[in-house]
């Protein structure tokens, strides 16, 4: 009985200490309150953005020196979510809706196309997603509830900008997932003309896979059970977050943008992206030597010459 009894517990031990490992792994990942030590999250992220220090800081000064409105509504689990319109010097109905990145927010994420955007003479709105800048929640989804908030402020977009405005969508990191499912919906608004879906990824199953390999990591059937975690305490399946499913469905022109250096999400996925993807228009653009989410900074003018691209085909 001893001998039975000790398996018992050891067996006991091991899954409990299973679990706890997979729902710290399963925290790490979408609790987006809990603040990693900077070199853990650099080693997740696997990019050096140090250098983009200035330039930031300078582009998120130019965007409150130029003024926004602020926007809200409540998500259908009850966050209150908050959205920034700035708002071009002549009238526009036209109006870019910006989708930001893992661990970052609306205006840290956009300050940089804003000028463009606005330059351009196009309005530009941008949300903090759920748990992210001022936006009520704690866990991130990696696109799963975004894209349903998303959907939410498109429909606001049209009740308080205009039934009839032309809207852009745009998406980076994260983001790009949110606005690639977007995209293949049938309840997509007409009012969508294209989308730019830059440094997606494919899955977040295979995201996941490939930061863990990049770790040297094994995986042994640890993201299944960092997944049945996932499951028992948010309610959903990652593995439903398939970005290169969604696409194939798409009926909005679409442009995909990725750098070659990407070190988060590799380059190849964008390919994947296009290949499954099922508009009847569609163009990629890799940007050689940029990291993840850096290709506008790398790439400015030959990123705007594609959108200019787009805009001059689909919208105008």
């Amino acid at each position: 009985m001893k001998t039975k009894t000790k398996i018992i517990l050891g067996a006991a031990g091991t899954l409990a200490a299973t679990y706890g490992v997979c729902t710290l792994m399963d925290e790490m990942l979408f609790n987006k309150k809990l603040i990693m030590p900077p070199e853990i999250n650099a080693k997740f992220s696997g990019c050096d953005m140090s250098h983009l220090g200035e330039l930031l800081a300078n582009n998120l000064r130019w965007v409150e020196e130029y003024g926004y409105e602020k926007h809200y509504i409540t998500s259908d689990r009850g966050e209150k979510l908050t959205g920034y319109l700035m708002r071009a010097e002549e009238p526009s109905d036209i109006y870019v809706f910006g989708a930001h990145g893992y661990r970052s927010y609306g205006k840290k994420e956009f300050c940089g196309f804003a000028q463009y955007y606005l330059g351009r003479g196009v309005n530009i709105f941008f949300p903090d997603h759920i748990a992210s800048g001022e936006s009520e929640g704690t866990h991130c989804t990696f696109g799963y509830y975004e894209k349903e908030d998303c959907m939410k402020w498109l429909s606001y977009m049209k009740e308080n900008f205009g039934e009839d405005i032309k809207i852009i969508l745009h998406g980076v990191s994260m983001g790009s997932a949110t606005v690639c499912m977007m995209s293949g919906r049938d309840d997509l608004p007409e009012n969508v003309k294209f989308t730019v879906a830059d440094c997606g990824f494919t899955t977040a199953k295979a995201l996941f896979a490939s930061k863990m390999k990049g770790l040297g990591i094994p995986d042994y059937g640890l993201l299944k059970a960092v997944n049945c975690v996932h499951k028992i305490n948010h309610g959903f399946d990652f593995r439903e977050i398939a970005p290169v499913e969604s696409v194939k469905t798409a009926k909005v022109p679409m442009l995909f943008v990725h750098g070659r250096e990407d070190n988060l999400v590799p380059a190849y996925m964008a390919g994947e992206l296009y290949d499954s993807c099922g508009s009847e228009y569609k163009d990629i653009l890799i940007v050689e030597n940029a990291d993840h989410a850096q290709s506008h900074v790398d790439g400015k003018q030959e990123y705007e010459d594609k959108i200019d691209e787009f805009i001059e085909k689909f919208v105008e």
